[in-house]
């Protein structure tokens, strides 16, 4: 072989190694670009979740006020003359109180026929706006709707059977406006079973 062969021969070795030192730089760099975009993605795709369960939090919280808001305001639709009914009450009582006594006279009649008007009125205003009255007397003793005032002891009644009723109890919708106010039969146990055994 002659020498310029050899040099020929010498020069594309040399030749292959740099374009494979070239060929190997520029995969590393390739290597190297596409980790950093991978990273990349990856975070992009963390953002992404991250933005997404805030979105979906910020609607599941915006959904909860909403469903407050609107059972807040039907509540006090529902509710929004209670504290007025309960005032009107007391008129309630005052007219009754009013009523319970004797006419003297035809001039006497003549009013109270008058305030029986106006408390049949106003009662009815009342009824529109849910208000009810509670039967007590008679009635077994229920803490829910009665305030026992005093007790008496009467073996013709049952035990714990409201005997009278100073205030009368009124309900407003599904609510106590007001306890009754009463005096409630307590009888001694043997006494009842006396008069369970009378009645056998």
């Amino acid at each position: 072989m002659s020498k310029k062969e050899e040099k020929n021969k010498t020069d594309v070795f040399e030749s292959d190694e740099v374009e494979t030192s070239k060929d190997s730089k520029e995969d590393k760099r390739e290597n190297a670009e596409l980790k950093v975009l991978r990273e990349e993605v990856e975070r992009l795709n963390k953002e992404k979740e991250e933005l997404t369960t805030q979105k979906l939090m910020a609607i599941a919280e915006s959904q909860n006020y909403k469903k407050r808001m609107d059972e807040e305001q039907a509540k006090f639709y529902k509710y929004h003359t209670f504290d007025i009914c309960k005032q009107l009450i007391s008129s309630l009582d005052n007219l009754d109180l009013a009523l319970e006594r004797e006419a003297k006279n035809e001039e006497m009649s003549a009013y109270l026929q008058g305030f029986k008007m106006v408390r049949n009125s106003l009662f009815q205003i009342l009824e529109k706006e849910g208000v009810t009255e509670v039967e007590s007397l008679g009635k077994e003793f229920d803490p829910n709707y009665m305030t026992s005032i005093s007790i008496m002891n009467d073996p013709t009644h049952k035990n714990n059977e409201v005997v009278q009723v100073f205030q009368k109890a009124y309900m407003y919708k599904d609510r106590i406006l007001r306890p009754a106010m009463v005096v409630v039969n307590q009888v001694e146990e043997e006494v009842v079973n006396e008069e369970n055994n009378k009645e056998e």
